[in-house]
């Protein structure tokens, strides 16, 4: 597994954790299927648009990471409630993660890590 899908899947599960619960529990499905850019990751806002994830309808999902060079994971995911369960392809082998979503509305995502730090994705247009 290299070093960039390790950081790939570390974004997605970084990112989305959190101890609170999600402000809008009905339907986080159907707000989570789209694309989102992260644009703040604890301490670091990487550049808009360098980590991306598209999740479909159908269950699936890709995460695009493009700094310092472009790599794709993709996978699937599922949402019951106010959690994020997801299953990412890294390397021939399958990393699954559930975590807590502690903000999400039409528009963004927010998370707290266990060390309190924040991560933001907004929907990209």
């Amino acid at each position: 597994m290299s070093a960039l899908q390790l950081m790939a899947a570390g974004v997605l599960v970084v990112g989305l954790s959190g101890g609170g619960r999600a402000q809008e529990k009905a339907g986080n499905k159907d707000k989570l299927v789209g694309t989102w850019e992260a644009v703040r990751l604890g301490d670091n806002s990487p550049p808009v648009g360098s980590v991306v994830v598209v999740f479909a309808k159908d269950g699936t999902m890709k995460m695009t990471v493009t700094a310092p060079r472009e790599e794709t994971v993709e996978g699937t995911y599922s949402v019951q409630g106010d959690r994020l369960t997801t299953a990412l392809k890294l390397d021939g082998s399958e990393v699954k993660a559930t975590v807590p979503l502690k903000k999400l509305t039409a528009t963004e995502m927010v998370g707290v890590d266990d060390k309190g730090k924040a991560a933001e994705f907004k929907r990209k247009k």
